[in-house]
């Protein structure tokens, strides 16, 4: 069952990587066919001197395609719409349509005569002008180049573009409905997609990122009613936040070693005890859910449920894999183990190396016991091999001495644990 579910989320994963790629590709041909509509209504515009412009550009279509979408680095998928006949059978707008009404039960018969007016008039007033017959095959050529090639490199069989000239317009605006069909569809999946649900850490006591605290139907199916957020200076997110959904409780708190987060342990504590004692859940949250609010959570369990960190650790990631706090704040858990404790529960291997110190001089000599020993050599020339190899064995001893201290307490080896390391 494990392995089955294993392979059903990645599989999932990989078609929604494969989704957002396609995605990208969809609204650029959009975004493409949009504007070259537009550039035909601006030579129809001159031959009929009619400004109106909503015949082949929706006005009412406020949809989400942003240019900046449209940016977004990802690898196009293949997919095809089937063949031209059944395009024609199943489009929501096909060339019947077009000549009669812009859609079924769409009540607006006098702004497709329109259309089909103008289209009628341009293709009659291009045979005898020689300007506007020019107008025209610049813009097929422009959406040969732009639209229809751009379909061919991406493998893309949209059905359409395979009569004559006289109906590349139809077939532009015919592709760019389907388009917007398809667009929304996906927006909806995408939009599911981007959730996230938080983790479990006491009944009343969630952890997650900005995901998981975006993520407004999961945390009422959840039973969240309060949020505690530790990134609330980082753009967007006071954007993101529903105070009409939830209670909310703010920190300004970075993601930095020298981060004084302990002086929030006691008020975030208390917002969280308040929380739990009328009933209420609460997720704690930063942006990634993996170093601030891990650190956070920690420090409540320690101060409020008496946990040590060993046990606070061992609950955290059961339920929250992703945590990590960073170096500086695992120090103040660690003094906070020993303060509330006596002793130090778990070891802490640290997520950077440790600068390597000389031991006559007290600079730093770099990151491996190799570059302390090149140093030695070259700024204290004046000691023998002897003395190198003495000072090397003293760094050696003084580690094994931390190392020996670190293992005196009462917990035994088989149970202590470290923070793993970043890679982990």
């Amino acid at each position: 069952m494990a392995s089955a579910g294993q392979g059903f989320c990645g599989g999932f994963r990989a078609a929604l990587r494969d989704l957002q790629g396609f995605h990208v590709f969809l609204l650029t041909l959009h975004q493409k066919l949009d504007g070259l509509l537009r550039g035909f209504l601006n030579i129809t515009n001159k031959t009929s001197g009619d400004n109106d412009r909503e015949d082949l550009v929706d006005p009412d279509n406020h949809s989400d395609f942003s240019d900046s979408d449209s940016q977004k680095i990802a690898q196009t998928t293949r997919l095809s719409l089937g063949s031209k006949e059944s395009s024609d059978s199943s489009s929501p707008m096909s060339r019947e349509s077009w000549h009669g009404k812009l859609s079924k039960g769409s009540g607006e018969p006098l702004r497709s005569l329109c259309l089909t007016t103008k289209l009628r008039d341009i293709h009659k007033f291009a045979k005898v002008d020689t300007e506007t017959n020019k107008e025209l095959e610049h813009w097929n050529e422009m959406l040969r180049n732009d639209a229809i090639k751009l379909c061919q490199e991406n493998n893309f069989n949209t059905g359409y573009f395979e009569g004559s000239d006289s109906n590349c317009v139809v077939d532009a605006y015919e592709l760019k409905v389907r388009l917007e069909h398809i667009l929304e569809r996906i927006s909806l999946i995408s939009e599911a997609a981007n959730t996230e649900k938080p983790s479990l850490i006491t009944n009343s006591l969630f952890i997650g990122g900005t995901l998981a605290a975006r993520s407004v139907y999961t945390l009422q199916h959840v039973g969240i009613t309060h949020i505690l957020c530790l990134c609330a200076n980082e753009i967007g997110q006071s954007e993101s936040q529903h105070p009409d959904l939830f209670q909310y409780k703010n920190f300004l708190i970075s993601d930095h070693e020298d981060s004084n987060i302990s002086s929030i342990f006691g008020e975030a504590s208390d917002f969280i005890d308040h929380v739990e004692s009328i009933g209420g859940r609460v997720l704690v949250h930063c942006f990634e859910g993996r170093s601030r609010s891990a650190t956070l959570v920690l420090a409540y369990l320690m101060l409020r449920k008496k946990f040590t960190l060993l046990e606070a650790w061992n609950a955290l990631r059961r339920a929250h894999r992703r945590a990590q706090p960073n170096d500086g704040f695992a120090k103040v858990l660690l003094d906070l183990d020993r303060q509330l404790h006596g002793k130090v529960s778990m070891e802490w291997q640290r997520r950077k190396p440790e600068m390597k110190v000389c031991p006559i001089c007290g600079d730093d000599a770099g990151l491996s016991s190799s570059s302390l020993k090149l140093h030695l050599q070259r700024s204290h020339k004046k000691l023998s091999s002897g003395s190198v190899d003495s000072a090397m064995t003293m760094e050696i001893q003084k580690a094994l001495d931390a190392l020996k201290m670190t293992r005196s307490g009462s917990v035994s080896p088989a149970s202590r644990q470290s923070f793993p390391s970043q890679d982990d």
